[in-house]
């Protein structure tokens, strides 16, 4: 094996102590403890490097880097770790041998290039898992090390939380196809903060994207539904590395308060890009009178849609928003097992990257209900073991079979979202006249309350009740006489009664939130601590007051979302339009932190100022806890 080059030059030297700092001063045990001994909880320490730390004139040839330790380590997430910058076509394999680290390269280096392998977190010593910290290797194959940096922060559009190993790639004059099929001339890796440092740059201007490269192939993938960040404009890296750059210093993931004081020069807003190639990605039937069709790009034009033995006024058509996402509902007397659909519609084509009319036969097999026929596989599983006497007794049936509804009549979302019907299957002109609404006094007294109904624009198995004089504190029973809607298999409803009580505002607690210059629509939401829920809405179109009361006790968070289109949704980003995600930023308190917490009872009021609001850099935060 050939020897390690030690340290050679004064930089690395400083670079070793610098990480010495960080590792208490006595002798890494190398072997396990005694028995009853104490716990070893030193990090390995790194004594030599091939190439050196910023070596010049490296052979363009070279096979190997290694790294030589005090004792014996070992290799955790290589490919999420470990990646050299600029990247090539075939990435590096790593091994451990010995006391050491080898990274075997598989292509050659490109002549007067500097390059930086990254290794994050992927060393720890063998024994206890004690992590080495975060360390990159840079050298050069030309008569210099270009030695600027760029350091940054990415984070997910719609939330703003943290985006864990993203590829953040820079390019030199990119063109629209750059990012699907050439390497970029460098890349890095965000850590669990979302913060990233290109190091080992040039000076000149770059182009900045930030993907979740799933395939570790350094390309930006859409179809393989990967998110995509970009900066609005060229950077120009100044900042210039040196042994005690807060960027650059060796760091452990449990020094929290030296992680957020890494400085910043730019954000990164990942979103995931809605598909621009039309095609028919999907298709299955999920009733025995439901047809879903899904395709890949929103607003397809269809051109025809021919059932045999159905007419257009025998099918009910539904969708999504941005109507790539249908539902077909079949109204026809009777439908067969297998169902044919010849469809018509723009297509793209692969070649000429134009619509153009595409004709596709779809055949919709007999429906088969998974769940209930994995319960059915599962109560024959469960009873086969048993003797006669211990079977299962049989399942008895109802008298008449009824159709499915789920009613929703939470106390705190009433007043906002009202009471929610929701229809298995669709109901064909449901008769809302024949329900019936009380409010029950202390005296047991029933009194009628007037209510409207409205169905969904979208969902069109989704309804909604509204009180028109809503009371707090009050006992209410919705009762729905058998016979009052039919669904499109001919089956009625069963009576159905829900009795539920509304909340007293001064039991719970309030926010309210003063907003002011506010210059166009927003969606204003109320989410968890965790930003994984959202749990009340609102969307202003000017300053106004909004008030979410009825709230428990707890952690909460308020995102602010700037709804330019006012269109009511959050849209996401195009990377070929080089249209930014509409923009998104969490509330915070004086003291910085996003999380609310009110205790039983408490009113809070706060004034925001959203123009100041939207306009504000993200900066590093703790990582939210993954539950």
């Amino acid at each position: 094996m050939k020897r390690l080059l030690p340290y050679g030059s004064i930089a690395a030297a400083i670079l070793l102590f610098a990480a010495s700092l960080l590792i208490p001063h006595s002798c890494a045990n190398t072997s396990a403890a005694p028995a009853g001994g104490p716990k070893d909880t030193i990090p390995p320490l790194l004594i030599a490097t091939l190439p050196d730390v910023n070596q010049v004139q490296v052979s363009t040839s070279l096979k190997k880097v290694e790294l030589q330790f005090n004792e014996y380590v070992k290799i955790t997430d290589a490919n999420k770790n470990i990646m050299l910058s600029p990247p090539q076509e075939k990435n590096p394999t790593v091994r451990t041998k010995g006391k050491g680290v080898i990274v075997e390269l598989q292509r050659e280096l490109l002549p007067n290039t500097s390059y930086s392998l990254y290794f994050g977190n992927a060393i720890k010593d063998n024994n206890e898992g004690n992590p080495f910290p975060v360390f990159a290797l840079s050298f050069s194959t030309g008569e210099q090390l270009d030695s600027l940096m760029y350091s940054g922060l990415v984070l997910d559009a719609s939330t703003l939380l943290p985006v864990e190993n993203t590829t953040v790639i820079l390019h030199s004059n990119p063109t629209d196809t750059t990012l699907n099929s050439t390497l970029p001339v460098a890349a890095t890796r965000t850590d669990s903060y979302g913060y990233f440092v290109l190091r080992n740059l040039k000076d000149t201007l770059y182009s900045l994207f930030a993907i979740t490269d799933q395939n570790n192939n350094y390309r930006y993938n859409q179809t393989e539904g990967e998110l995509i960040g970009f900066m609005d404009s060229l950077i120009r890296p100044v900042k210039r590395m040196f042994t005690y750059a807060p960027e650059i210093q060796p760091y452990f993931s449990t020094d929290t308060a030296g992680l957020l004081r890494r400085p910043l020069e730019g954000n990164v807003f990942l979103f995931k890009e809605v598909g621009s190639r039309q095609s028919l990605r999907g298709y299955k039937r999920i009733q025995p009178r439901a047809l879903e069709l899904k395709f890949g790009a929103p607003y397809p034009e269809i051109i025809s849609a021919r059932i045999p033995g159905m007419d257009s006024t025998q099918i009910i058509r539904q969708h999504n928003y941005s109507r790539d996402s249908l539902v077909w509902w079949l109204t026809a007397p009777s439908v067969p097992d297998t169902v044919l659909m010849h469809l018509t519609y723009l297509a793209t084509d692969d070649s000429l990257n134009m619509l153009v009319p595409r004709t596709d036969t779809l055949r919709f097999t007999p429906y088969v209900d998974e769940k209930a026929a994995s319960q059915e596989k599962e109560l024959a599983n469960t009873g086969r073991g048993r003797t006669d006497r211990q079977q299962a007794p049989p399942s008895v049936k109802p008298e008449r079979e009824v159709m499915d509804i789920k009613i929703s009549a939470l106390p705190d979302l009433i007043p906002e979202q009202g009471i929610r019907l929701r229809f298995k299957s669709l109901s064909t002109a449901p008769d809302f006249s024949l329900a019936e609404m009380a409010r029950i006094t202390p005296q047991e007294d029933t009194i009628p309350v007037h209510f409207t109904v409205s169905r969904d624009s979208l969902d069109f198995c989704l309804y909604t009740i509204f009180l028109e004089n809503y009371m707090e504190g009050t006992q209410y029973l919705l009762n729905i006489p058998a016979n009052a809607f039919t669904d499109i298999y001919g089956l009625p409803n069963d009576t159905l009664q829900t009795s539920f009580k509304t909340l007293l505002r001064e039991d719970f607690g309030n926010l309210i939130l003063q907003l002011g210059n506010v210059p166009s629509p927003l969606i204003v939401d109320l989410m968890n601590e965790s930003r994984s829920q959202v749990l009340r809405s609102s969307r202003p179109v000017s300053d106004t007051t909004i008030t979410f009361p009825y709230l428990k006790a707890g952690k909460y968070t308020i995102r602010v979302t700037g709804d330019l289109n006012g269109n009511g949704f959050w849209d996401t980003g195009n990377i070929a339009q080089r249209r930014q995600a509409e923009r998104v930023r969490m509330f915070r308190l004086p003291s910085g932190n996003p999380v609310i917490e009110l205790t039983e009872k408490m009113e809070l009021t706060q004034i925001i100022d959203i123009e100041q609001l939207l306009n504000q850099n993200v900066t590093l935060s703790v990582p939210v806890k993954k539950r």
